[in-house]
């Protein structure tokens, strides 16, 4: 299998060091850009739904990220099932062919369908079920889906599982 999915973290990131905010608790670069945008926009709130934005809390702003990433997953599965969805209602349906019966008489009709009778029952009993034809690029779209679909669906469920842990520690 030449295709997979690998997530190596986030970029540039190392263990234990935290993004906004330095061991000695003053915020990093990063911290301050943050700090400011979460000023800006507590301001444009009201007064009743501000935030106490007078101690930087990097805690908030990491499960704000999370859930933010979930928010993205999410949107990216529902995307994928749709083109499931799609694509199963654009499988090609089978087509009835119908005969010209103007030039035929009552004879002639009853002859041919107690032939296709006598067939069908015949297919029936006796032949064996064969697998519609699918086009190999509608295979290699459904695996493509199929996939991709397991994989967002195993990451939201594992950024669900970190924000409820979150929760519960109450971080």
């Amino acid at each position: 299998m030449d295709n997979y999915l690998q997530h190596w973290g986030v970029k540039g990131m190392k263990w234990g060091v935290r993004r906004y905010q330095n061991k000695d608790g003053t915020l990093t670069e990063a911290g301050k850009k943050r700090y400011d945008r979460d000023i800006s926009d507590n301001a444009a709130r009201k007064k009743e739904n501000r935030i106490d934005t007078s101690k930087p809390d990097p805690r908030r702003w990491v499960k704000e990220d999370t859930e933010r990433k979930k928010k993205i997953v999410d949107s990216s599965s529902n995307l994928v099932k749709q083109a499931k969805q799609i694509e199963r209602e654009s499988r090609p349906k089978p087509v009835k062919k119908k005969m010209d019966l103007t030039n035929m008489t009552d004879k002639e009709m009853r002859e041919q369908i107690n032939r296709e009778l006598l067939e069908r029952q015949y297919n029936n009993l006796f032949s064996e079920d064969s697998a519609p034809s699918i086009s190999k690029g509608r295979k290699y779209v459904s695996s493509i889906l199929d996939k991709a679909g397991t994989a967002l669906e195993l990451a939201s469920s594992s950024l669900g599982i970190a924000l409820a842990i979150k929760e519960l520690r109450g971080r």
